[in-house]
């Protein structure tokens, strides 16, 4: 693990212990499928999140306003096929549409952090090799396998980087 990082990990966890345990123990600890992420703030510290189903940490990644409720705007499909086929295209949601936020604002409730370890606890991950009952060792065995100077390049850490905090 390279030095900087090390370093970083340590103030807001006071050990590498302390987060491989709590890593393991919070994708254990999931009911159903979803993430475990370890996140960093601007200020470098590090904090774990999990995120369930197709949650996202990343603080744009849930933000359209979309004033229309696509789930209930028709009442048959029939009708949505019939306003598909009358209207020309239009794409006005997502990153470029007018419906869409400035890219600096955060979603209600989201803050700033950039992820930076992830651990996949989707049941199709682990069950092939782990069977059911298999998520504690496949996390621990997860552990073992990362990269940890891809985590300091996602980190934003230099190798001979030093904060002053």
């Amino acid at each position: 693990m390279p030095r900087p990082l090390e370093e970083d990990l340590l103030r807001s966890f006071s050990s590498i212990e302390t987060l491989r345990r709590e890593m393991i123990i919070t994708a254990n600890a999931m009911f159903g499928p979803g993430f475990v992420w370890l996140v960093r703030s601007r200020d470098h510290k590090y904090s774990i999140l999990s995120t369930y189903i197709a949650g996202s940490p990343y603080p744009g990644a849930h933000y359209r306003r979309q004033p229309v409720d696509m789930n209930t705007e028709a009442k048959n499909v029939t009708d949505v096929l019939r306003n598909v086929i009358r209207d020309s295209p239009v794409n006005n949601v997502g990153a470029f549409g007018s419906l869409s936020e400035p890219r600096n604002q955060f979603a209600p409730g989201g803050i700033d952090i950039n992820p930076v370890l992830c651990i996949n606890v989707w049941e199709h991950v682990y069950l092939p090799d782990y069977g059911v009952g298999g998520k504690l060792e496949y996390a621990v065995n997860w552990w073992q396998t990362i990269n940890w100077s891809e985590v300091a390049n996602r980190a934003g850490i230099q190798p001979n980087q030093k904060y002053v905090t």
